[in-house]
């Protein structure tokens, strides 16, 4: 059997393998594909390794119309992987347990003065304020229950012991 790039003859124990083509740099650029691999980060133990194509979906058309690229496509026509630009993702708004409670902990501070002021003009009773007060502070804490965070310290401010 000869090699299907450069036409020299194939080693019989690759072609037992499978292969069709042999270990010159050239051919092996030409035809292996390459694994791309993902890294899991594990709490407390080293990383774990497994093919990217395991976690996420297979690549499709992208959303900006070019095709996919090929995977035998020939490597003098491809880019080096250097100077190859990927596509630009949109990075998501997603905001933290920490700023979401903080964004909570102002919406409680604006209701407790809204409390006040309303006693201020002597719109509610001093039981009636401190009866708001309570269920505010109490839902805000529940709030807080439900992020299931370990320490709510960090929501105090200033030196944490």
């Amino acid at each position: 059997m000869n090699c299907r790039n450069c036409g020299d003859p194939l080693d019989s124990r690759r072609a037992e393998l499978g292969y069709d083509y042999c270990l010159k740099e050239e051919c092996q650029r030409r035809y292996m594909k390459r694994v791309r691999l993902a890294a899991i980060g594990v709490n407390k133990a080293a990383d774990y390794f497994t093919k990217a194509e395991e976690l996420l979906p297979p690549p499709g058309p992208s959303s900006i119309g070019t095709p996919p690229e090929p995977d035998d496509a020939e490597p003098d026509d491809a880019e080096p992987l250097a100077t190859r630009h990927p596509e630009k993702v949109k990075p998501r708004a997603v905001k933290s347990t920490l700023e979401k409670l903080r964004e909570r902990e102002a919406q409680l501070e604006v209701a407790l003065d809204a409390s006040y002021q309303r006693f201020c003009r002597a719109e509610i009773t001093a039981t009636e304020m401190d009866r708001e007060r309570s269920e505010l502070i109490r839902a805000f804490n529940q709030v807080v229950k439900g992020e299931n965070i370990r320490y709510r310290s960090m929501l105090r401010e200033g030196p944490t012991r």
